[in-house]
């Protein structure tokens, strides 16, 4: 079976010594992996012991707002944002982690329309950095995983065929695609089709397991069975993770539409397990 996560950002708006605790928490309810939100790219030396010492995979999520973008025109930005991403390599290194997820190429707050010339070098400059960031990534023993946004934070990959094209851009054979449902539901005119031609590229390399209201796993309006089965059929090895958010955090609703943090946690790991002892994996 998969690894299956948790993002703590499911409890914590970001890293801090309030996500002291939730490694233990996430592992006793069954959870075989967690995802550090990268809000700042060193979790601090008691919780990453604390993460050690629970066994749990880890994935790394980048939280790339404003200022932190490789497709920026100021140089400045740029650098700084591979430093920023150099150094949650390195926290990946030293955990064990084998996957650096998010929006690797600029990140969320970034919407504008742009000449083709200046798109043209937009999209270039976050390929030489992602470029370098994949070198950088290989000395960690990691692989970059990008994920498409929606319109609402992004302008420069909104779809899994964007992100496509940019992963054969930067041609590195550790760059993928980091699939999320909740971003599907908004940009992709087919989930499952988009979803497909990802899969059979060979370039999923982390999934994001999000209702279209930023639920849990089982809710909301994704075909979920289909888009596990799928996931069976194309023989995904890597994590299913949940990114839900904790009120006030990054993607959090203004109206109370989720159970508290505990028990979304608990109902998608629930769904999750159901369904994999329901459908053994694809021989």
């Amino acid at each position: 079976m998969n690894k299956l996560g948790i993002n703590l950002w499911n409890w914590v708006p970001g890293l801090g010594e309030a996500c002291l605790g939730l490694p233990a928490k996430v592992a006793s309810m069954g959870f075989t992996a967690i995802e550090l939100p990268m809000t700042v790219p060193d979790p601090g030396a008691a919780l990453e012991q604390e993460i050690r010492s629970t066994g749990l995979a880890v994935s790394l999520c980048a939280a790339l707002g404003a200022g932190r973008d490789l497709s920026s025109f100021d140089a400045e930005v740029r650098r700084s944002t591979l430093q920023y991403l150099t150094q949650c390599l390195q926290t990946g290194e030293r955990l064990g982690a084998t996957v650096l997820a998010g929006p690797l190429y600029a990140g969320g707050g970034k919407r504008h329309a742009l000449p083709p010339d200046e798109r043209s070098r937009e999209w270039e400059l976050a390929v030489t950095g992602l470029q370098e960031l994949a070198r950088r990534a290989r000395e960690c023993g990691m692989t970059l995983a990008l994920e498409p946004l929606c319109r609402y934070r992004t302008s420069v990959v909104n779809t899994v065929d964007q992100a496509l094209r940019m992963i054969d851009d930067i041609g590195s054979p550790n760059v993928g695609l980091h699939y999320d449902t909740f971003h599907a539901c908004l940009e992709e005119a087919d989930l499952l089709s988009s979803l497909s031609r990802a899969l059979q590229a060979g370039k999923v390399l982390h999934f994001h397991a999000c209702a279209n209201n930023r639920g849990a796993p089982g809710q909301g309006l994704v075909p979920w069975n289909d888009v596990l089965r799928l996931l069976q059929e194309e023989h995904y090895r890597g994590h299913i993770t949940m990114e839900t958010f904790a009120p006030g955090g990054l993607d959090a609703s203004w109206v109370h539409v989720h159970p508290e943090p505990d028990e979304v946690a608990r109902s998608g790991l629930a769904f999750l397990r159901s369904f994999f002892e329901q459908h053994p994996p694809v021989a």
